[in-house]
């Protein structure tokens, strides 16, 4: 290991102590700086580095040494006893030709080659396989996977056609279950239900329904009416039902049959119309109960003005037509038919 080497040297000339430090290739003539030098990182590193360098040939000496107490008689060197010995049983004995020039020139097998993994032999053994068992092996590699793909093709037309029969099926059970379960509904449990015309005859007015004018407009006055008179029924007995609130499809008794109420909600706005005729009717009777209603300075004269102009259905075309249809949506709400009694 090269050591720092510094001396102490004189110059000649100028009769002075010289402080050499031979690694750094420095030189100074007075002994705190050299002192300081010692100590600074250049130096240090340059120590460090030597020592590295050192300690690097001495390992590298040490690689170079050979163990030769691990020999074969054949000439080979081995570097552990275990290796020897399975070389031992494999060397057939010692050849005085070969060995002669085994014994000038040895042989030197590394533990790398000499231990096989088992991966390596796994690896030998697959390159000696025999040529026509590997063709052998691919060919029905190919044919296993031809099979397989024609099974999953097989499998996936079946799945589809299976998949799409069932939609169709559903669907039309599902058509037929509700049409079906809607006709017997309205044929067989409806089928005593009061036509349309007899429940707007069967309807008795009450002067409250008229006074309820007073306080509410007429579409709000008439769909009361119409609501209440046909709650009072069973539902069986119902000249009206709605299968659909989303798309307000009425079923309306009429002549004794059902039929689907068309879109201009023609034979239930006669009806509501009629309704309104009974209502209004009403009035001349009310005011017998209430003669003080027609003079001006009487509080009931307030109320009898709101009646009279809250039962008419408007006073324009627009606002009539506004009105009825509203009717129209309040009775379609009140008669929207129950999932439950449409599937029993």
């Amino acid at each position: 290991m090269k050591q720092s080497e510094t001396y102490l040297g004189e110059n000649c000339e100028k009769n002075e102590k010289m402080f050499v430090c031979k690694m750094c290739h420095y030189k100074c003539s007075v002994k705190f700086s050299y002192d300081r030098h010692l100590l600074s990182a250049k130096h240090q590193k340059q120590v460090q580095n030597e020592t590295n360098e050192t300690a690097n040939e001495t390992q590298k000496e040490k690689k170079c040494e050979v163990k030769t107490t691990n020999i074969c008689e054949c000439g080979k060197v081995y570097y552990s006893r275990t290796t020897l010995w399975r070389h031992k049983k494999k060397c057939i004995g010692k050849n005085n030709d070969t060995s002669n020039d085994k014994e000038d020139e040895p042989f030197y097998e590394s533990e790398e080659d000499d231990d096989e993994t088992k991966e390596t032999k796994s690896k030998k053994a697959a390159y000696n396989l025999d040529p026509q068992m590997l063709l052998d092996v691919l060919k029905q590699n190919q044919e296993f996977q031809m099979f397989m793909m024609e099974q999953h093709k097989q499998m996936m037309e079946m799945a589809k056609s299976f998949n799409t029969n069932t939609i169709n099926n559903t669907n039309c059970n599902n058509t037929n279950t509700n049409t079906f379960n809607l006709q017997v509904f309205l044929n067989e449990k409806c089928k005593d239900a009061l036509n349309m015309s007899e429940f707007v005859d069967t309807i008795k007015m009450q002067l409250s329904d008229l006074e309820n004018f007073a306080y509410v407009d007429y579409a709000d006055g008439m769909s009361k009416i119409c609501v209440k008179n046909l709650n009072n029924l069973d539902t069986f007995l119902r000249p009206i039902h709605c299968s659909d609130l989303k798309r307000e499809t009425l079923y309306i008794k009429h002549n004794n049959k059902w039929i689907k109420e068309a879109e201009d909600r023609a034979i239930l706005k006669d009806a509501i119309k009629k309704i309104a005729n009974k209502n209004i009717r009403q009035i001349n009777e009310w005011i017998k109960e209430n003669p003080n209603c027609t003079d001006p300075r009487s509080k009931n004269n307030d109320k009898y003005l709101k009646i009279v102009m809250n039962s008419m259905s408007g006073s324009t075309v627009e606002e009539q037509q506004e009105n009825i249809d509203k009717i129209v949506k309040n009775v379609t709400k009140a008669v929207t038919i129950d999932k439950y009694a449409v599937r029993s």
